[in-house]
């Protein structure tokens, strides 16, 4: 294994202002060593359309560059890719409408992407929620020309059981027009609880390197969401726990985040913040863990 170089955040909250978002990502920097940031660009309850400051998001994006701080953003969770654009052709122009908003935002903040999650479906037909996620990405992609990319997050398996396995968002991303403007954003509670991450069992961590780098996964995946979970592996319920206080072994987390594959990536705590310095606990649980001071 080999020491990394750490790169850790969290999740921020902006309270109204972007700037307020990037103030507290400069006192966390200081306090805690902090070198990446996410936050919501739009309300998470919502995709109708935001009203943002254009002049804040510039601010914030001088900020980001100057302390070295790489930013990302996460999509509204109710937004939804898998919506079929003929049964439901007002809420597709919506979605796609709030997705391009996303990207926009993101990319005046100077966010490297936005977090979106694979999609969601209440029939049984796998491969038409598929279908209609590639539609909805085709219909973004050719027409976004910015910097920001759509990151697809792997699932924890609830409402429809799309995107848990590597080969889905690894072929959705082949199977797009345009590739390019696609990562991806793992998180390792949904990996456990999905199934996907055998990290209980011996070589369990090294079967899901083999088989991320196997369907080319990992080169694409610009964000880790460090993520430790109070349910079962294969449960499929999506509960985080604070780092280093789930059911995930240490060893298992140690063993992947010293691999070549995840070995300089961004990880994010998703976790509920205690007191002013939010997560010290946890980031000094990581450094201890991985041998940094």
């Amino acid at each position: 294994m080999k020491t990394r170089q750490l790169h850790y955040g969290c999740h921020v909250k902006k309270h109204g202002s972007f700037i307020h978002a990037v103030d507290e990502a400069l006192r966390l920097q200081e306090a805690e060593g902090v070198s990446c940031i996410q936050l919501f660009g739009k309300n998470p309850r919502s995709i109708e359309q935001h009203q943002w400051s254009q002049r804040d998001a510039a601010i914030c994006k001088d900020k980001l560059q100057q302390a070295g701080i790489r930013c990302f953003t996460h999509s509204a969770y109710v937004l939804n890719l898998a919506i079929h654009v003929s049964d439901q052709p007002e809420w597709f122009q919506k979605t796609a409408a709030s997705l391009m908003q996303e990207l926009i935002i993101a990319d005046a903040l100077g966010a490297q992407g936005v977090v979106v999650h694979f999609g969601t479906i209440k029939h049984q037909n796998k491969l038409q929620g598929y279908q209609d996620i590639l539609t909805m990405l085709n219909t973004i992609t050719p027409v976004w020309n910015g910097s920001a990319r759509i990151l697809l997050e792997n699932q924890a398996g609830m409402h429809g059981g799309l995107g848990i396995m590597f080969e889905e968002l690894t072929n959705i991303r082949k199977l797009c027009m345009h590739p390019e403007k696609i990562g991806f954003c793992f998180d390792t509670c949904h990996a456990y609880v999905s199934g996907l991450w055998r990290a209980d069992e011996a070589g369990g961590t090294a079967e899901l390197l083999k088989s991320g780098a196997e369907h080319g996964f990992w080169p694409h995946v610009e964000l880790i969401h460090l993520n430790d979970t109070l349910e079962a592996a294969g449960s499929k319920k999506d509960r985080h726990a604070r780092f280093g206080t789930g059911i995930i072994s240490q060893a298992a987390f140690k063993e992947l985040l010293t691999s070549e594959e995840l070995l300089h990536k961004p990880m994010i705590l998703e976790t509920e913040p205690i007191g002013p310095q939010l997560h010290a606990d946890e980031w000094e649980q990581l450094r201890s863990l991985l041998n940094e001071k």
